[in-house]
């Protein structure tokens, strides 16, 4: 019987995240070092949102209240309407959830606390790995 990857097996464990209350600008500063494109962000433990690219991109649009970041705060831009699942629910339904949905991210919770996301490049990857285990020969030097 073959193996359905779980959650756990794809998802980026343990994002980076931050306080809502941190300045925009350095919640931008901190998605560039870390080379991602969201951000949950937490009101202490709990999960209140999640800040995109896109997110950044629309406080700097003109017409914006303010299009300087550092007067805005990550709980200002942040979704607050985001999907989240449980650790244990099966991969194939996430993903699937996330193409109906239209959404390219997903938070894992596991005990309703912060275990991971799911993004839309963590799917790409994973789905590019199965592939190479499944129709790629092991001694195939095109096998990473």
């Amino acid at each position: 019987m073959r193996h359905m990857p779980t959650i756990a097996e794809i998802m980026t464990a343990f994002p980076v995240h931050v306080e809502e209350s941190l300045p925009l600008n350095e919640a931008a500063d901190l998605m560039k070092s870390h080379n991602c494109h969201h951000l949950p962000v937490m009101a202490e433990h709990e999960v209140v949102g999640l800040l995109t690219t896109e997110d950044l991109k629309l406080a700097q649009q003109p017409g914006h209240a303010s299009t300087d970041l550092g007067d805005l705060s990550a709980g200002d831009m942040c979704r607050r309407q985001i999907k989240q699942v449980d650790l244990h629910t099966r991969l194939d339904v996430v993903l699937m959830g996330m193409a109906e949905q239209n959404i390219n991210a997903v938070l894992i919770m596991r005990n309703e606390r912060l275990a991971g996301i799911l993004t839309s490049q963590d799917a790409c990857r994973g789905f590019a790995h199965w592939l190479q285990k499944e129709y790629l020969p092991s001694d195939d030097p095109g096998v990473a």
